[in-house]
């Protein structure tokens, strides 16, 4: 499970990071707000803990971004300020949780659990863009109407969805979907195929990517391109 902490302070960082990777998750460190930003851009994560108080941009503006550019990502608001105002901000804005400093490191610990929870049990129904993912029922729809799908391409579709534009990593992807059995080239055929079901659903999406650059949703002009 893939965790970015977003912290300013080295120390506090790394003992968060080490913390969080005993915890068997796997931790990527920004240490200003706006690395934190072009990684959540870059790369996929299932739950973001993000401090408030961060220099080149503060968390509460990479949140609001995070979420204005449609990345649906849980995130947990890290901070030594213990405000009612920034706690109401940060929620409004799309936070899904609220840890202050000092914190125990077993609280930390169950609370990105619960995040990445939710983000599994949110996945049943999932809607991006023009699309609608409907993971029980195997289906992919749009307004022109709906298609069953294999179970392989909806939780491609889904974990592209959840990243909100940003790439996907070939080698996340297939740990994740193929519980890493995926055959060489999978992902690309599964994109041509998905590809061909989102152009006759009407669809402005498209998957667009390569094994080395990771896999995105986007939309598209008439010829293909992106837009």
């Amino acid at each position: 499970m893939r965790v970015l902490l977003a912290e300013d302070n080295a120390s506090l960082a790394r003992a968060t990071a080490a913390i969080l990777t005993r915890s068997d998750f796997d931790v990527h460190v920004a240490h200003d707000g706006g690395q934190a930003l072009d990684m959540l851009r870059n790369g996929y994560y299932d739950v973001v803990v993000l401090d408030i108080m961060m220099p080149v941009m503060d968390g509460l503006e990479v949140l609001k971004q995070m979420r204005a550019e449609g990345n649906t990502t849980p995130t947990i608001m890290l901070t030594a300020k213990t405000q009612v105002d920034d706690k109401v901000i940060g929620l409004d804005l799309g936070a899904n949780d609220y840890v202050p400093k000092p914190f125990d490191a077993r609280e930390l610990v169950a609370r990105v659990r619960a995040a990445a929870r939710r983000r599994s049990g949110a996945a049943t129904v999932v809607t991006y863009g023009d699309i609608r993912i409907e993971e029980a029922a195997v289906l992919l729809s749009t307004e022109r109407g709906s298609l069953r799908i294999d179970p392989h391409e909806v939780q491609v579709v889904i974990a592209l969805a959840h990243a909100g534009g940003s790439s996907v990593a070939t080698g996340w992807l297939a740990e994740h979907v193929w519980n890493g059995d995926a055959l060489p080239g999978a992902i690309e055929l599964y994109a041509r195929l998905i590809n061909g079901k989102l152009e006759a659903l009407g669809s402005v999406l498209r998957i667009k990517g390569s094994e080395t650059d990771g896999w995105r949703l986007v939309r598209h002009d008439g010829d293909g391109t992106q837009a």
